[in-house]
C-alpha cells in the first residue's frame, strides 16, 4: 500500500514509502487537499468610545492593525507548517517500519484529510489491524471518493477480512444507487443541483427572450432539468441514508447481534471484523446495526466505529 502524499503543497507531491498493493491501472493518483486551521480572524475592534473624534487615524494605530494582522497570518502560517512536518515525520516513521509511532502522529494531524486517513489505514493495516484500516480507507472515501488507490486499499482489506461481498447491498437497486450517487461527495451533489437550477432558469429565459434560438434553448433547458433530477435524487439517497442510517464498521474480531439491547438476550447473527453496517439506533451502550442484507441486531456500541466524524468534512 502506498504512502499518500500531503496536500500541504500542490508542488510538493513526493511518495513517501513503498506500498503493498498497486493500483490495478493507472498512475497512482495523490490526494492535493490543501490543509487549513480554524484560527480566529475576527475583526480588532478598538475600546468603546463615548465621543467620537473627526480626526483621521494616527499612524500608530495603523501599525497596531498591521502587526496584529501579520500575526494572526504568521500564527495560520506557523500551524499550517507544523501539521505539514507532523505528516512528512509519520511518514519517515512508516518507511522505518515503525507503523504503530506513523499511526500514532497521524492521528494528532489535522484536520483530518483524504490523504491522512490513507496513510493511517496503510499504517493499521501493517500493524494487522484490518478492522480499523476499512474503518480508515472508509473515511478516506468519504472524502475522495472516485481516489483509485483508496478504492484499490479498501477493496484488498475487505478481502483479506472476507467481507468484501457481504458488505454490497444485496438488492441490484440499492447497488445501483450507492455506485452512482457514492461516486460523489454530498457537497459536490449540492453544488451540481445548484448548477442545474442556474442553467434550466437560464436556458429557459433564453427561449422566452430569444425566439429565433427557442428550439435549442428548450432541448438545453430540458436536458439542464434531467441533469437537476439526477443531482437532487442522488443528493438526496446520500442526505437521507447518512441520516436515517449512519455508516458503522465493526472493530471487534467477533460482534454477536442480538435480539434485545441485553448481554443475555439471544444472539440473531454474527458480525465479522471489518463488516459495514447502518447504525438505527443509539442507547448509548448499545447500538442497533442493520446489515446491508437488511438483518438487525443489537451490538455494544464498543465492538463499532461511526465512519462519519463531526470533523470530517463531507460537504
Amino acid at each position: 500500500m502506498n504512502w499518500k502524499a500531503s496536500g500541504v503543497s500542490a508542488a510538493n507531491k513526493t511518495a513517501l514509502g513503498e506500498g503493498l498493493l498497486t493500483p490495478p491501472t493507472g498512475r497512482p493518483k495523490v490526494c492535493t487537499g490543501r490543509l487549513t486551521c480554524g484560527i480566529s480572524t475576527d475583526r480588532y475592534r478598538p475600546e468603546k468610545k463615548t465621543w467620537r473624534s473627526n480626526e483621521p487615524a494616527r499612524s500608530g494605530d495603523r501599525r497596531r492593525t498591521v502587526v496584529l494582522f501579520g500575526g494572526v497570518l504568521s500564527l495560520l502560517f506557523a500551524s499550517v507548517a507544523l501539521a505539514g512536518d507532523e505528516f512528512k515525520s509519520a511518514g519517515g516513521l512508516y518507511d522505518a517500519g515503525k507503523f504503530a509511532d506513523a499511526a500514532a502522529m497521524l492521528e494528532r494531524v489535522t484536520p483530518k484529510t483524504a490523504a491522512v486517513f490513507f496513510n493511517l489505514g496503510n499504517a493499521h493495516f501493517r500493524q494487522e489491524q484490518l478492522g480499523r484500516a476499512v474503518l480508515d480507507f472508509e473515511r478516506a472515501r468519504q472524502l475522495a471518493p472516485t481516489d483509485p488507490d483508496i478504492l484499490a486499499n479498501l477493496r484488498f482489506a475487505e478481502e483479506r477480512l472476507g467481507v468484501a461481498e457481504v458488505n454490497l447491498p444485496a438488492k441490484p437497486l440499492a447497488r445501483f444507487g450507492e455506485a452512482v450517487a457514492g461516486r460523489r461527495t454530498i457537497g459536490q451533489w449540492a453544488h451540481y443541483e445548484v448548477a442545474g437550477v442556474w442553467l434550466t432558469v437560464l436556458f429557459v429565459a433564453g427561449a422566452i427572450w430569444l425566439p429565433r434560438l427557442r428550439t435549442g434553448l428548450v432541448l438545453f433547458a430540458v436536458l439542464a432539468g434531467m441533469g437537476l433530477a439526477m443531482a437532487g435524487a442522488a443528493l438526496s439517497y446520500r442526505v437521507i441514508g447518512e441520516r436515517t442510517g449512519p455508516p458503522v464498521v465493526v472493530l471487534a474480531q467477533k460482534s454477536p447481534a442480538r435480539f434485545a439491547p441485553l448481554a443475555d438476550a439471544t444472539v440473531h447473527f454474527q458480525l465479522s471484523e471489518g463488516t459495514k453496517v447502518c447504525l438505527r439506533e443509539d442507547r448509548g451502550h448499545w447500538w442497533l446495526v442493520e446489515r446491508a442484507d437488511g438483518q438487525q441486531g443489537w451490538i455494544p456500541s464498543a465492538d463499532a466505529e461511526r465512519v462519519l466524524l463531526d470533523h470530517t468534512a463531507v460537504w
